[in-house]
């Protein structure tokens, strides 16, 4: 009988199964009687229980109580659930892939090396040429459809455009083939949606912005020549503005790049970009829907390698409201999508009849949306990894430790909106300063932090001191331990100065578990002999799955002592070994 089938009792054994995704891979515990899909501890996605690897029932009881009882029985929350942007697949999350998008703008992957290297130093200009990516497309895996963040759009599309994807499903012989995924809405949304359709990550926001604004500069005069009915020659300014990547709207005026900047677009790739909108959006008189055709790039630069047009790729409004763009992609390992003909929309800012010139029609009227030349995942990641070299010269803190950061500290304090920039910067501070926690436990990051009121006088800290020792004075260190700090004073200043390389948190701010360490900068743990580690153990005695650190060194199972007693000459010495 399958570990994974009910039986007609309540089952009370545990099970351990192994994360599927071949990055994450992090051993889960779960009743057998529970639901049947567990969400991941360490990458956030949820699996159902089939899909797990290696499950098997937990005979240890310490293993299960460390893993399981530790929440339930003692009622600690543990590490919050990862929102959108912190959701792992092949272990990247968008925020991951945000923070190297401005690095891959500059620097490309040497083949010979695997390594990073400036784009002008490979004689391929001073920032990515984003027409490499025409006739690219991203196919999501059926398995990532449910993964929140990645897969399947929760912002309410499949609702606002069901009668458009219904549609869409008939003309493919009933066949779900075309599908909205997720991409974060922090003002980049369009750009997301469309470096998502093209590679299915958030990878090429940066560089897309950096094209756009290009391309407008050195086409300028041809843009207003094609617009001039329509655009003011005084907005050009404002619109070009717009694509800038560190753009920040003036007060009171929407955030958002518009239909010219979709346009725009599809001239940086040479490719098509249709947007389409509920049926109703659709059938109004509005531009809530179009063909975006790449209409200022000559016909033959718009091909492939295979001679052939490059394929439209499809984005669409995520609600009424139209303030947020979704990516519309395929399916991996089924038929490829075709848009039917009473789908496809109008051509936006050119004549109709460029719609044949730019688009390779079927007999029907139909086209294909996107194709199947996908990046391939085992590429892609090698292409992460070059950058994340880069990022982490730039900056002494890797972008994971950066993600974490913007997970743990700042989205804990409720502050969103931050620039990735700020969160870098903060992140890079507070390491330096060693204030910066992983827990072993639930891993969550936990920052020791001290409020500066706290530090001059009439502060909560500066007074516990002086009513407790009288005169401060400068040669001597002030312990909190209530407060996990040890502080000197500054006698010009008159205030307490925490040493964070003598203090250190007790604590977990989110389990309180009381094995939190210190944490580098390029997201190693600063381990304590007897730690557990991350490393999986192939066979350790002690049944957690993982490697323990002891002297500088990790091992399948921690020393054993042995006492050891000489009797020489009437003395008797007594070692452990």
């Amino acid at each position: 009988m399958s570990l994974l089938q009910s039986s007609k009792k309540k089952d009370k054994r545990i099970l351990s199964g192994t994360c599927p995704d071949p990055k994450c891979q992090a051993r889960l515990f779960f009743p057998a009687y529970g639901s049947i899909s567990i969400e991941c501890t360490e990458c956030g996605q949820r699996h159902e229980q089939r899909n797990l690897l290696n499950v098997e029932e937990v005979t240890d009881p310490d293993v299960v109580l460390h893993n399981l009882l530790r929440n339930a029985l003692l009622g600690v929350t543990g590490a919050p659930k990862k929102g959108t942007e912190l959701v792992k697949v092949m272990g990247l999350s968008n925020y991951h892939c945000k923070l190297l998008s401005p690095v891959l703008t500059r620097y490309g992957m040497d083949k010979q090396t695997g390594k990073a290297k400036l784009l002008r130093d490979m004689n391929q200009g001073d920032i990515f040429d984003c027409s490499l990516l025409g006739d690219r497309a991203f196919l999501i895996e059926p398995d990532h459809v449910s993964t929140m963040g990645y897969g399947q759009d929760r912002s309410g599309s499949l609702i606002y455009l069901q009668d458009t994807l219904e549609e869409i499903k008939k003309a493919n012989g009933n066949r779900e083939c075309l599908i909205p995924v997720h991409v974060d809405g922090d003002g980049h949304c369009l750009v997301h949606a469309v470096s998502r359709a093209l590679v299915g990550r958030e990878l090429f926001w940066h560089a897309l912005r950096e094209n756009l604004k290009q391309n407008f500069k050195q086409n300028l005069v041809r843009y207003k020549a094609l617009f001039q009915d329509f655009i003011d020659a005084a907005e050009w300014e404002d619109i070009i503005n717009e694509c800038d990547p560190l753009f920040i709207p003036p007060e009171g005026v929407p955030l958002g790049l518009r239909n010219i900047h979709i346009f725009g677009l599809a001239n940086v790739l040479h490719r098509p970009i249709i947007l389409l909108d509920s049926l109703s959006g659709m059938r109004s008189s509005g531009d809530y829907s179009a063909t975006f055709l790449p209409g200022l790039v000559p016909e033959e630069q718009c091909k492939g390698k295979d001679g052939k047009l490059n394929k439209p790729i499809c984005i669409a409004w995520s609600s009424s409201g139209r303030n947020h763009y979704v990516p519309l992609v395929g399916i991996k390992n089924t038929v490829l999508p075709k848009l039917p003909a009473r789908l496809l929309p109008k051509a936006w800012g050119v004549p109709q009849e460029l719609i044949r010139k730019y688009i390779k029609l079927e007999s029907d009227g139909s086209c294909v949306i996107a194709g199947d030349r996908s990046l391939q995942d085992k590429y892609l990641m090698r292409l992460v990894n070059a950058m994340e070299e880069v990022f982490m010269e730039r900056h002494s803190i890797h972008p994971s430790l950066v993600a974490d950061v913007h997970q743990y500290v700042y989205r804990r304090t409720g502050v969103i909106g931050v620039q990735p920039e700020e969160v870098t910067e903060a992140a890079k501070k507070s390491v330096m300063e060693n204030r910066l926690h992983r827990c072993l436990i639930c891993g969550a990051l936990s920052e020791l932090h001290v409020p500066s009121e706290w530090l001059v006088p009439g502060g909560k800290l500066y007074n516990l001191a002086k009513s407790t020792h009288g005169q401060l004075r400068p040669d001597k260190n002030y312990s909190f331990p209530l407060n996990n700090v040890v502080c000197s004073y500054d006698t010009q200043r008159d205030i307490l100065v925490p040493d964070y390389k003598l203090s250190a948190l007790n604590t977990c701010n989110w389990c309180h578990g009381t094995s939190v360490r210190h944490i580098r900068g390029n997201g190693s743990v600063v381990y304590l002999d007897g730690d557990r580690t991350n490393t999986r153990s192939q066979g350790g005695k002690c049944g957690c799955g993982f490697k323990h650190y002891w002297e500088g060194k990790e091992y399948d199972n921690l020393p054993e002592a042995f006492p050891i007693t000489l009797e020489w000459g009437g003395r008797v010495v007594r070692e452990t070994v």
